[in-house]
């Protein structure tokens, strides 16, 4: 179990001492923003890179890894839309964010970290983050887009999406280092050298950036919004990697290596995206808070457990 916590305490009392900086206010309120800003555009496109381009090719190819995880969020994501929408009533485009809320999985913050200290290799969340960015990504902000539109898809959007996915520079980081891994190419001393000192402070950032953001002041919820809130949380850290796991056992028999990784990737808490994007387009922005909130307090104990798990068998 002391082995377990190696990997996961350090994670989590980066981003405690973030939150004990944000309620005691030692930052300005800005300052989560700019070290998020730093570490997306900086040191964690630099840190991707490296690490996808010395990964072995087989580690970010795996097929039916990638397609178990799929599923998992795929069903994952219809169930919180039909609680939201159905049990919950929420408009469109609100059910569309409770439905990210309940699935999309925190590959960055936290998944790298925790994944590169349990396997060793970034590869088998790099590739989850990729198709988060690159598939799930486009279609909330496409069905986000249409309802607004009161159901008129707007052409504008569709245009623009694939720009912005492009211009990512996680994406274009991890890309870069994926042609690099599949085409044996050797990362120049220099460049590996240089973006090795910007890379390494991107996790450590990240997570304190993250702490600052769970550390602000919270709107109080009504008591169907905390039910709500809940629902989506049990989901997300529970249900998502049981039901990932059960599809990654029995329907491709996956190794017991990337049957591990494949649950504790979907243990994710909710990611930081979906309170971005409800402040993107103002609405469930409190329950979306809440949830990034109590999802990361929560993936403290059942990643624990986890990890105790794998280590135990």
């Amino acid at each position: 179990m002391l082995s377990v916590l190696s990997i996961t305490t350090p994670v989590f009392l980066i981003m405690f001492l973030g939150y004990v900086c944000a309620r005691f206010k030692m930052f300005p309120p800005e300052a989560q923003k700019i070290f998020s800003l730093y570490v997306f555009y900086c040191a964690m496109p630099c840190y991707l890179f490296l690490a996808m381009a010395k990964s072995p090719a087989n580690m970010i190819t795996n097929i039916s890894y990638i397609i178990s995880f799929a599923l998992g969020l795929f069903i994952v994501a219809a169930i919180s839309w039909f609680i939201a929408s159905r049990i919950f009533k929420l408009r469109g485009e609100q059910s569309i964010l409770a439905m990210m809320g309940g699935s999309y999985t925190n590959s960055a913050f936290i998944g790298i970290p925790i994944i590169v200290m349990a396997f060793g290799e970034p590869g088998p969340v790099i590739v989850i983050a990729l198709f988060q960015i690159l598939i799930v990504t486009t279609l909330i902000l496409t069905a986000i887009e249409t309802f607004q539109k009161h159901g008129s898809l707007s052409l504008n959007t569709l245009y623009q999406l694939p720009k912005t996915i492009i211009l990512n520079p996680i994406v274009g980081g991890s890309l870069l280092g994926i042609l690099f891994s599949l085409m044996k190419w050797n990362v120049p001393q220099i460049i590996n050298n240089s973006f090795g000192l910007l890379g390494n402070a991107g996790i450590p950032t990240a997570l304190f950036a993250l702490g600052l953001s769970l550390g602000v002041d919270r709107k109080p919820l009504s008591k169907e919004q905390r039910t709500l809130v809940y629902s989506l949380m049990i989901l997300k850290n529970i249900v998502h990697p049981l039901i990932a796991g059960l599809i990654g056992y029995y329907i491709f028999n996956l190794s017991e290596m990337w049957l591990g990784a494949l649950i504790v990737v979907s243990a994710m808490p909710t990611a930081m995206n979906n309170f971005i994007f409800s402040q993107r387009y103002n609405t469930f922005v409190s329950e979306s808070s809440q949830l990034v909130f109590f999802s990361s307090i929560l993936s403290l104990f059942t990643l624990s457990g986890l990890l105790w798990w794998f280590t135990a068998n």
